[in-house]
């Protein structure tokens, strides 16, 4: 019998079977597997108690399917608020938690991977158990870029590749979906990093972008959206606490990550920048100047 909570929070008993109709190998294989499960589980619940960011099932369960499947492994980074909780992890920084169920995932070029029978993003997003269907396209003749679960719920799911035009949709033919362009995500999710995000009961694999890349393209985004305060707010306060970890773990490593940047994204950088040090004024003396130097690039 195996007992387990389902991503929609149901609990279920799987009865696999009498234990006569197992060999001794098989057995020992699946008593390994859910002592693992039980390990993990029980292991997230205490890095939680150490300030630890974990994220909830059902945005878990999205990419639990995308590591299975593959995607992962063949490029797929997770971007967003969501990386920027696993960066915190990644660097030990105990950092107030980041309110959101949305997952961004983004991909530089043509995933390699081969998932037969043509299946869709919107067929693999089915496979947690959650009943994803396609947001509208603004105007209503685009093709959907987003899927999220119906009704009230709030978890949202959207494919980004780079582009120059903000939010233009484009076929990702390799998934049957569309996808959102994002300016200089290349630059964002070059050389990922490998890490995990943690949730009630899972450690699941991950690609991240680098937290210097992370911090950039923050600081770019900032002066990308200065209608929406909110996030312009919480992309430069994300951005000043990225610094001020750098800065003291490795000194130089932004500077060094902006001279790789592509010119076009450098002067709103620096803007970023410049916006970002005065977060930090009067309480990180050496990252606020490592701002104010690349401000002044």
């Amino acid at each position: 019998m195996r007992e387990y909570t389902r991503v929609d929070g149901r609990k279920v008993d799987d009865y696999l079977g009498p234990e006569r109709s197992f060999d001794k190998a098989k057995i020992a294989a699946l008593r390994a597997e859910l002592d693992l499960a039980k390990t993990l589980a029980s292991g997230s619940a205490k890095l939680r108690l150490f300030g630890y960011q974990r994220i909830e099932r059902k945005p878990a369960a999205v990419l639990e399917v995308f590591f299975n499947r593959g995607l992962t492994r063949a490029g797929l980074t997770l971007v967003g608020s969501h990386a920027y909780g696993a960066l915190l992890n990644e660097l030990g920084v105990e950092a107030p938690g980041y309110r959101t169920q949305d997952l961004d995932v983004a991909r530089a070029q043509a995933l390699g991977i081969a998932l037969g029978n043509d299946i869709t993003l919107q067929e693999l997003l089915t496979e947690t158990g959650l009943a994803f269907v396609p947001v509208p396209g603004m105007p209503s003749h685009q093709p959907s870029a987003s899927f999220k679960l119906p009704g009230a719920e709030t978890l949202a799911v959207d494919l980004l590749v780079p582009g120059k035009d903000l939010g233009r949709v484009v076929p990702v033919k390799e998934l049957g979906t569309h996808a959102q362009a994002i300016p200089l995500l290349d630059f964002l999710i070059k050389e990922p990093i490998e890490s995990v995000v943690l949730s009630p009961n899972q450690v699941i694999p991950v690609k991240l972008p680098s937290p210097e890349r992370f911090l950039l393209h923050k600081l770019f985004s900032s002066q990308s959206r200065r209608t929406d305060r909110d996030k312009v707010r919480k992309d430069l306060e994300q951005a000043a606490l990225l610094a001020a970890v750098l800065e003291e773990d490795t000194p130089g490593i932004l500077g060094d990550a902006f001279r790789r940047m592509p010119a076009i994204g450098k002067s709103p950088v620096k803007r970023g920048a410049r916006a970002a040090a005065k977060i930090l004024a009067g309480l990180h003396p050496e990252a606020e100047k490592a701002l104010i130097k690349l401000a002044g690039k």
